[in-house]
């Protein structure tokens, strides 16, 4: 080696020493920069879990995020480098830590940080937590938990109480002398049964999850109130973030903004009502920053979120409504807000202005009503036919109700519906011949399953109208499998030469087979539409669709304006879900750029959705967005106590007043 070699050699090496210390300085600053950590299972679960657990790390993200925390989601593969520098972590369904996990947390824990656990199975961690593990346990009755309740002595900021619906738990038990029940779950009746959280000297323990199924706002204060408890400075924090996004609503950056808005609406007594608001967020404003001043960061952080409830409120108020549209909810539970209590969730609809209710009552694995066609469901056979009472407490209200339709998915399919279904052939397969928990579009029978359950529906139950769901396949690769080829060759009249390759990307026979895979979907909708025509007279054949059109022809199927332009369908609903207002604005610009097809167009807002959580003002500027272009009326995701709390009652204000 020369003595050029060895010299550029040795400051090589140290090049590129000092690059690698000032990227991991880099890095641990930045995950330091966040206020807190959240560890989602990876390493602790078995494969098929791992997408779920991150799913539900993300929602509690997300709820930092509105209360105004920075959080760091991490799965737990080299936890103990991913716990360093915090005071908090959240841990979301590991559900068995590893030997060196537990070694991590342990020392996590001594060295004085705080966990805050949401499910697990693990005895070593239930340990560590202070709590006793009694094991794994279904809902039985349903809405056995319902609601958690929290004790009276509970940390500064915990609600009363939060609603969440939850199917299952691990079941858990305070040790004496090193914890103690928070909150209880309670059922639907209000009576107390298994406990849901317990609290220890290093932290707290949920015996489930938290599910994003409504009550965001109970959920993120909860969030909140419980890291800052571990670390008080966390109030202020979540203050200074929180505050400058409270001061604004849509295009007004500030309380002074909005009631210069008020000043020029025409009704003197809404200009009243928004001055009072603005007069609130005013004064609010000011208490945040002398509580902030004083070093009470709790009470200043509960001053800036009265700053956005009123900001919200004279938001709300400034809008307008427009007469005569379809303002419609879709009901994913197929139970209403109150299982069991069809009225209560259509009366409170109907204040809210409410005019239209999807119910999802069917598919084609389950039927909460009185099927003579689908399997009835374990809802139909202990709790009743839910068609029946929506429609008995719906019609006094003027509500109309449209009967909900999963088509080809196989949702809430039991493992013996499934088999049933492989064993007729009506489940698509991959390429590698293994069944997919999907029913086949091209299966005459599969079509001929589906517009009986139409038929029943219309005739049985005369809803105001049938609304279809997953019409469509669900990714191209799955429309590959062995029983496609002979069905597209005879519609063809001829054979592929090729198979697959010859349909894919770049093939012969693509575009031919991307029309065939429409045409399937395509037969399904227009043998829908005649029989609620001839069975119904006057009702609507409505269908959720994919946003991205023509994309989703490819995608999945679904050519939903040939459905338009046939007159296939009443309306369809795209199901627009974004919290960017410019991505929306794009897809309904899309949509109706055709004067004429905007009339029959209802662009769904995902205010709950997964892809998609909107706060009140979020929800009115995609509204406004949708009525600028001609559209009929809008239709939101999803019916929960989030909708119902923190949404309604500010469109009500004014936007469907």
């Amino acid at each position: 080696m020369s003595k050029f070699t060895s010299f550029y050699s040795f400051w090589a090496t140290i090049f590129a020493f000092m690059v690698a210390i000032s990227v991991t300085s880099v890095t641990l600053a930045a995950v330091q920069s966040a206020d807190l950590a959240i560890i989602h299972g990876h390493d602790s679960l078995p494969e098929g879990e791992r997408r779920f657990a991150a799913a539900l790390a993300r929602h509690v993200v997300r709820w930092y995020r509105e209360v105004g925390l920075t959080a760091q989601l991490e799965n737990d593969t080299a936890l103990d480098d991913k716990l360093q520098g915090y005071k908090v972590a959240v841990l979301v369904y590991m559900s068995q830590p590893t030997a060196a996990q537990m070694t991590a947390l342990r020392k996590f824990t001594t060295g004085g940080g705080r966990l805050i656990v949401c499910y697990s199975a693990s005895t070593a961690l239930a340990d560590l937590m202070g709590v006793q593990i009694s094991g794994y346990r279904r809902a039985d009755p349903p809405g056995r938990w319902a609601t958690m309740k929290f004790v009276a002595t509970r940390p500064n900021g915990v609600p009363d109480e939060i609603v969440q619906s939850s199917p299952n738990l691990m079941v858990a038990e305070a040790v004496k002398g090193r914890s103690s029940v928070l909150a209880w779950w309670a059922d639907r009746q209000g009576k107390l049964n298994e406990a849901a959280w317990l609290v220890s000297g290093t932290g707290f323990w949920m015996t489930h999850v938290l599910l994003a199924d409504g009550d965001a706002e109970a959920k993120s204060r909860l969030l909140l109130a419980l890291a800052a408890s571990a670390d008080p400075t966390l109030w202020a924090k979540a203050t200074r973030t929180l505050l400058p996004l409270a001061r604004c609503a849509g295009t007004y950056t500030s309380p002074a903004a909005l009631g210069e808005a008020a000043a020029k609406l025409g009704n003197p007594a809404r200009q009243q009502r928004v001055a009072a608001a603005v007069q609130a967020a005013i004064d609010w404003e000011g208490r945040a920053g002398a509580h902030l001043a004083k070093g009470a960061g709790r009470e200043a952080w509960e001053a800036a979120r009265m700053v956005q409830i009123r900001m919200r409120e004279g938001y709300g108020l400034l809008q307008t409504a427009r007469q005569g549209e379809i303002r419609a909810v879709w009901d994913h539970s197929g139970m209403g807000l109150y299982p069991g209590d069809w009225k209560r969730t259509c009366a409170m609809l109907k204040a809210a202005g409410i005019t239209d209710l999807m119910v999802n009552v069917g598919g084609a694995a389950f039927a909460h009503y009185d099927s003579r066609v689908l399997p009835q469901s374990k809802i139909m056979i202990e709790q009743g036919d839910q068609l029946k009472a929506c429609l008995a407490a719906a019609r006094p209200h003027g509500i109309r109700v449209h009967a909900w339709l999963l088509c080809y998915s196989t949702e809430r399919a039991t493992a013996e519906r499934l088999e049933i279904f492989r064993e007729k052939g009506w489940l698509l397969t991959s390429e590698a011949g293994q069944a997919l928990p999907w029913l086949d579009p091209s299966a005459v029978d599969v079509r001929n399953y589906l517009v009986r359950a139409v038929r029943e529906l219309s005739t049985s139950y005369k809803p105001d109208g049938i609304h279809l769901d997953f019409v469509r396949y669900p990714d191209f690769s799955s429309s590959l499998g062995s029983a496609a080829r002979p069905r597209f060759e005879r519609h063809m009249k001829r054979k592929v030469k090729e198979w697959p390759a010859d349909v894919k990307w770049g093939g012969p026979e693509r575009m031919a087979f991307i029309g065939w895979r429409a045409a399937q979907v395509e037969q399904f909708v227009a043998e829908a539409r005649l029989t609620v025509r001839s069975q119904a007279p006057g009702k609507l054949l409505t269908a959720a669709v994919y946003g991205k059109y023509p994309s989703c022809i490819d995608a999945v199927g679904q050519d939903w304006e040939a459905w338009l332009r046939s007159s296939l369908v009443d309306y369809v609903m795209p199901m627009n879900y974004t919290e960017n207002i410019e991505t929306f604005r794009q897809f309904v610009t899309e949509q109706t750029r055709d004067k004429n097809q905007a009339k029959r167009i209802i662009p769904g807002i995902g205010v709950t959705a997964a892809e998609s959580r909107l706060n009140a003002v979020q929800t009115i500027d995609q509204i406004k967005v949708l009525r600028e272009v001609g559209c009929p009326g809008f239709a939101l995701f999803d019916l929960s106590t989030t909708l119902q709390q923190e949404i309604l009652p500010i469109l009500r204000l004014g936007a469907t007043e």
